[in-house]
């Protein structure tokens, strides 16, 4: 099969029948009708070598339309060459002109004499007729074709014609006559090829990359022609950015590519595909003139609008009446460059090319007036605003403040285009009165596009001619911003700056302006207790030397909940996250997560990114608190997405997402992953101010470094936390817990004494604190540098406090640390039991690096190390697992039990069991594992064989 043919399986097997039929003895007609580009061609010249090893003779013919009006030009061309027609040919050029050159009629002698000589010849042998383009045949072929086709029920002749779609015959009567003698199974109608059909004939034409044929598959829209033609004549590095994607917003019009940022990969000039695709171009504007006087005109104002077409709006743009407009459009979707049901174009490529075609001002004039007639229709001003962005030229008032309303609007969900909109107006001028507002959106839109350049513009904004009201509100936005990028100094100096031109008129506007300063001075770690003043800061002024001199978790607790259940800070505000971080460091891991899941949905509902990123990175540390490796690892990797796009990953929380991705890493033991990171953001001083978020990545870096082999390099960023942290005046061990991350270091240099006495000093704060994790944590550290009884004692105490709380992750290490502190002490029974447990929750939380040294002490234990699994529900047995799933299913236990028939408590059972070793307590978590979508990897298996109905019900035993 040639490979221009993929996917006309049925074709071939149409066309290979009727082959063998004539063979046979018994002739067949058939007509392949479709657009341009289907491939109609092709197929007759495979029909005409298919035929010839067959051994039948084969006789073509191509009709043109310069040729349309000699007398049976194409009976001439496929009869000229047989012998058996030679009378026939005599007679008909006698006959066929008269003196003057006219047309005159062909008697019915002549056509059978012709259709005699036809049998003559194919009695000697089977004979093949193709006759391609058929619409542009002269009447007497037409006249000639169908009188044959009647003919051919005993004659071993096959004849094989094309039609393209939505141009007129010379005679539609006699077209219409010769279509109604085809049987309709062999009246095949070429179409596009599948998705599936056009990626496979790209990929074997080409051989690009994946990316490559959706790009091809999607600009030719399946036309095997296009397809084609793009791979033989445009340059393989243009394919990605020449043809549009199938997510391209309609309304968008084919040149807005052009308008792209130049953040996005640029496209390929106009001019470029022009070239080289200028035969496929010149084909289509051939078949444009043919089709209808104004075809061609409204084809191109088609291309321009790039909607779902409006005859009216078409008719004002190319000043045709609307009957005529709706008749073009008629045979535009005839032909099949239109989509029939919405008039939109079936293939992208087709419109780019009209587009291009259009000379550069005349398109710029189409798109002004399109945006003029849409105007007066009441159009959205998106859509009107597409066609503003494009012109050259806006002289009229409301075309300045449309594209401003329309880049409002936009700018939240696609701030590259709305700063488009907004460059455009401000290059053509805009009124003094929309000034001030046309920079504060170019400002939010820069926002989300690029931090640093928003920083910079804001400032000149705030230096700007503003009113005091206006001034305050983009300084807080200014200072915002700045904090994000960590220049704190200029933070403050702007904030500063605002409340001296306040003065002291307005306590509401001195308020905010005080509790800004105040953020600017936790972050930058100069705040002090008694620069906080009124009755609002009093509860969080409490909360956060509580939090920070570690007294009581409960108190620090009770604070939080207040301050977020009411809640008293709106959400995602400075406040309000002081309040959750005091939360979290309480031991209320679960609440936390609550509060960050909906801050998350908030976030993603307003369309701020630095905001979503924000969220993401705090619930990423959040579930890493939790142990949920995966969950925080895609959180932090979203954030830092997020913040790239921005240009602001090393800045704010990418320090924090940085952090979680560390510590991920070194919990799966994934130490290459953990060195990229450290390479790819080098967390050394003097490099970058040492900001709140700052802190967590030297601490990270720290345990990735003595891991890496680099103690004293770990060390010396420990150090540099506890300088920050006590200048801050931070002792409380659950805001970050360096001291037990040294006590592993100074172990690993095989310094006991002072890592035991690091190690305790955490634990003696921990207790006064008294979270559950945080002491915990300080515990096990502790447990690592003791030995003995008191070993002992302390993995013991870890794991009481530890195991009722929502922690698997930090348990797992608090059973390890136990199960090594009895296999020294030499309680092996009890060691492999605590390992075994270890072991099992490691691997269901996909801490790689617990995993491996689990199974080393156990090896060391003399016992045998658990297999390792793939998946956490791998760690259940098929009937742990078999209920779990229909429990995830949203099925109750009665109606598990009744479909397994077995007991509802065996039921209770095996959940239980489930639930410990997937470390959740819910029912609804059990999603996690087994979500909807994923079919059930064998079909349900009864735990006990099916008894016969008629056996009582208390003789069944539960399996």
């Amino acid at each position: 099969m040639p490979q221009e043919l993929f996917g006309r399986s049925e074709e071939f097997k149409i066309i290979n029948e009727m082959l063998d039929s004539a063979v046979a003895g018994a002739g067949a007609v058939s007509l392949m009708e479709g657009m341009i580009g289907t491939g109609k061609t092709a197929l007759l010249r495979w029909a005409e070598a298919r035929a010839r090893e067959k051994g039948m003779v084969v006789l073509s013919a191509t009709a043109s339309p310069v040729e349309r009006h000699f007398s049976l030009g194409i009976v001439h061309q496929l009869l000229a060459t047989l012998p058996q027609t030679a009378q026939g040919w005599e007679r008909a050029l006698a006959t066929s002109t008269g003196s003057d050159g006219g047309r005159t009629g062909h008697d019915y002698a002549l056509l059978a004499e012709l259709c005699a000589g036809v049998g003559r010849a194919a009695r000697c042998s089977p004979i093949l007729l193709t006759v391609d383009s058929l619409q542009h045949a002269d009447r007497e072929s037409l006249l000639w074709l169908g009188f044959l086709s009647r003919r051919l029920a005993n004659l071993p002749v096959v004849l094989l014609a094309t039609k393209r779609c939505g141009e007129t015959a010379s005679d539609q009567h006699l077209l219409v006559e010769f279509m109604e003698g085809i049987r309709p199974d062999r009246h095949i109608h070429l179409n596009d090829l599948s998705p599936s059909a056009a990626s496979d004939l790209a990929a074997a034409l080409c051989g690009h990359d994946h990316e490559s044929v959706g790009a091809l598959v999607a600009g030719a829209g399946g036309n095997p022609y296009l397809l084609t033609e793009q791979i033989r004549h445009v340059p393989a590095e243009q394919i990605r950015t020449a043809s549009p994607g199938p997510g391209d917003a309609p309304h968008d019009g084919p040149g807005q590519a052009a308008d792209d940022t130049a953040a996005e990969p640029s496209p390929p000039h106009p001019q470029d595909e022009r070239v080289h695709l200028q035969g496929v171009k010149e084909r289509i504007l051939c078949m444009l003139r043919r089709l209808d006087p104004h075809c061609l005109k409204i084809a191109r104002a088609a291309s321009t609008l790039g909607t779902p077409l409006d005859p009216a709006l078409l008719s004002d743009l190319c000043g045709v009446p609307t009957e005529e407009a709706c008749r073009s459009l008629s045979r535009l979707a005839e032909s099949g460059l239109l989509c029939r049901h919405d008039k939109k174009f079936r293939h992208p490529l087709l419109s780019e090319l009209l587009y291009q075609d259009i000379p550069c001002a005349e398109r710029a004039e189409l798109h002004l007036l399109a945006a003029r007639f849409m105007r007066r229709r009441g159009a959205p001003p998106e859509d009107v605003s597409a066609h503003l962005l494009r012109s050259h030229r806006l002289d009229e008032p409301w075309m300045v403040r449309l594209l401003l309303d329309a880049a409002q609007g936009m700018i939240g969900r696609d701030p590259a285009r709305a700063r488009r909109l907004i460059e455009k107006a401000v290059l053509h001028g805009v009124p003094d009165d929309l000034a001030v507002r046309a920079e504060g959106m170019r400002v939010q839109a820069l926002t989300a596009l690029d931090l640093p350049a928003a920083a910079r513009a804001l400032s000149a904004h705030v230096a700007g001619p503003l009113r005091p009201e206006e001034r305050l509100r983009e300084s807080l936005r200014l200072s915002d911003i700045l904090l994000r990028l960590d220049e704190l100094a200029g933070a403050r100096e702007v904030l500063e700056k605002a409340r001296a031109e306040a003065g002291p008129g307005d306590p509401s506007l001195a308020g905010r302006l005080r509790r800004r300063l105040t953020h600017v001075r936790l972050h930058e770690g100069t705040y002090r207790a008694q620069d906080w003043g009124g009755r609002e800061d009093r509860l969080e002024r409490v909360l956060l030397l509580r939090t920070a001199a570690g007294d009581s978790a409960r108190a620090a607790w009770r604070i939080a909940n207040r301050s977020l259940t009411v809640p008293r800070a709106p959400y995602g505000s400075s406040t309000w996250y002081h309040a959750l971080l005091a939360l979290l460091w309480s031991g209320d891991v679960d609440e936390a997560h609550r509060h960050m899941d909906t801050e998350v949905r908030l976030a993603r509902a307003s369309g701020v990114v630095t905001r979503i990123a924000e969220a993401l990175a705090v619930r990423a540390l959040v579930q890493l608190h939790r142990g949920l490796l995966a969950d925080a690892e895609d959180d932090a990797c979203q954030s830092l997405d997020l913040l790239t796009r921005i240009r602001a990953a090393r800045h704010h929380v990418g320090a924090l997402a940085r952090s979680v991705l560390i510590d991920v890493a070194l919990e799966k033991d994934d130490i290459a992953a953990a060195s990229a990171l450290l390479d790819g953001a080098p967390p050394l001083a003097g490099e970058q101010p040492r900001t709140w978020w700052r802190l967590y990545l030297l601490h990270s870096a720290g345990r990735a470094l003595g891991r890496l082999g680099q103690v004293p390099r770990g060390l010396a960023l420990i150090a540099q936390c506890e300088e920050e942290l006590a200048r801050r005046g931070i002792v409380n061990p659950a805001v970050l817990p360096w001291r037990s991350t040294r006590s592993a270091l100074l172990l690993a240099q095989r310094n006991v004494v002072a890592a035991r006495r690091a190690a305790r000093e955490e634990s003696e704060l921990a207790r006064r604190w008294n979270a559950p994790f945080a002491l915990g944590r300080a515990l096990v550290a502790e447990a690592a540098a003791s030995s003995g009884c008191e070993a002992l004692h302390l993995a013991g105490q870890a794991l009481d406090i530890l195991e009722p709380s929502p922690t698997p992750l930090l348990f797992a290490h608090a059973l390890y640390e136990a199960g090594r502190a009895h296999r020294q002490a030499g309680k092996t029974r009890r060691t492999r039991e605590l390992l075994h447990r270890a072991n099992e929750m490691a691997i269901s939380l996909g801490a790689d690096g617990l995993v491996e040294a689990v199974q080393w002490e156990l090896r060391y234990a003399g016992g045998r190390p658990d297999p390792r699994k793939d998946s956490a529900e791998s760690l259940l047995t098929p009937t742990e697992r078999q209920v779990s799933e229909l429990a995830a299913r949203g099925m109750s236990n009665r109606d598990i039990a009744r479909l397994l028939k077995v007991s509802l408590r065996n039921i209770e059972s095996h959940l239980t069991h489930s639930y410990r070793k997937l470390r959740i307590s819910r029912r609804h978590e059990l999603a996690k594992y087994f979500p909807p979508e994923e079919e059930s990897a064998a079909p349900p298996v009864l735990l006990r064989p099916v008894r016969p109905a008629l056996t009582p019900p208390h003789q069944l035993r539960t399996g």
